[in-house]
């Protein structure tokens, strides 16, 4: 009898405790952190006039942001009324978000401590054990330098291209402009049917534009010049075709990085926009070119990344002073 009730204890409790993990798996409420919504004034520069304008949105991003479609859309929605306001958008208005601002979405629908996570390494974690089942198979099928962070991105790869293009989508059609929508990082993405899809192939890290309906501009914009933690979960395309989007205000040239200082502009693009520049690019990118010709620039720098997504996995994200969001408007010029 005593041996029987010894083994029974174990089974007991392991029970106890799968089901409870099993619970804790299904809560998905968010915790109780705020977004920074501060806004400040806009730096504005060239003559207004009827071309059109680039408007950059730099902001420092935050884990808060990333609790709901909700919470990421009034972020920006915030910058873009105050730029409504100062009469800075027109059907000729191009806004352009930070590199990376929709890699991030792999938190949303996930657990509080995602949120809560300091570091890229820890945010995954707890998105794994969130997720155990798909998160294993996606373990076992990538030989990646960073399989965790590439498991993550794969299992929730579908949501993550659902809500970037519902949510970056929606605020080109609510402020009837074109939204370049900085960048993320999907398996082999594609478009099909003016839809955002996934494939099974390498993490790609594109940047996707919309009009003022709301709908994509095609072609994905891929970045080919990747970072040292970029390479350790993402891969670059081989074939390096840079070309140009039509938009109401002329044909537009999307580099990302290091991208925009390595190779020359399509040489049909009225006007270059840069997400993810850099203060000092000779440091980071090698064989920077200087840009040439008077062709209209934008550089977007991002001021801030949760969990560190673009540092050392193991490292918390930095928090650096300065101010949440700085909106940078160009003003073009006319063409003759």
């Amino acid at each position: 009898m005593r041996s029987t009730f010894k083994l029974l204890v174990p089974f007991v409790l392991g029970a106890v405790a799968l089901a409870t993990y099993l619970v804790w798996t299904q809560d998905r409420r968010s915790g109780p952190l705020l977004s920074d919504l501060r806004t400040l004034p806009i730096e504005s520069e060239g003559t207004p006039g009827d071309a059109g304008n680039l408007l950059a949105i730099e902001v420092k991003l935050l884990p808060a942001d990333y609790q709901s479609r909700e919470r990421l859309h009034l972020r920006f929605a915030t910058y873009l009324e105050q730029a409504r306001a100062a009469g800075l958008l027109n059907e000729k208005t191009i806004v352009v978000l930070p590199e990376h601002v929709g890699t991030g979405l792999f938190a949303l629908g996930e657990r509080a401590e995602v949120q809560q996570a300091r570091s890229l390494r820890d945010a995954m974690q707890w998105t794994a054990l969130g997720n155990p089942w798909k998160f294993l198979r996606a373990l076992l099928d990538n030989q990646s330098k960073d399989r965790r962070t590439e498991a993550v991105l794969r299992i929730k790869a579908g949501r993550m291209a659902e809500d970037y293009q519902t949510i970056f989508g929606g605020l080109a059609r609510d402020y009837a402009v074109t939204l370049v929508a900085g960048s993320i990082v999907l398996p082999e993405p594609h478009l099909q049917r003016q839809r955002l899809h996934v494939g099974t192939g390498p993490l790609r890290q594109v940047s996707l534009t919309f009009d003022h309906q709301g709908q994509p501009i095609g072609p994905l914009q891929y970045k080919y010049a990747l970072s040292r933690y970029e390479r350790r979960y993402s891969e670059a395309p081989g074939n390096r075709r840079a070309v140009t989007l039509d938009t109401a205000a002329g044909r537009l040239a999307v580099a990302l990085g290091c991208d925009g200082y390595r190779q020359a502009p399509p040489e049909d693009a009225d006007f270059i926009v840069m997400p993810g520049a850099l203060a000092v690019p000779e440091s980071s990118c090698p064989d920077a070119l200087e840009p040439a010709g008077a062709t209209p620039r934008l550089e977007v720098r991002t001021l801030g990344l949760p969990w560190n997504l673009v540092g050392s996995p193991r490292q918390p994200a930095r928090h650096r002073h300065g101010p949440p969001v700085q909106l940078h408007n160009l003003w073009l010029p006319t063409r003759p």
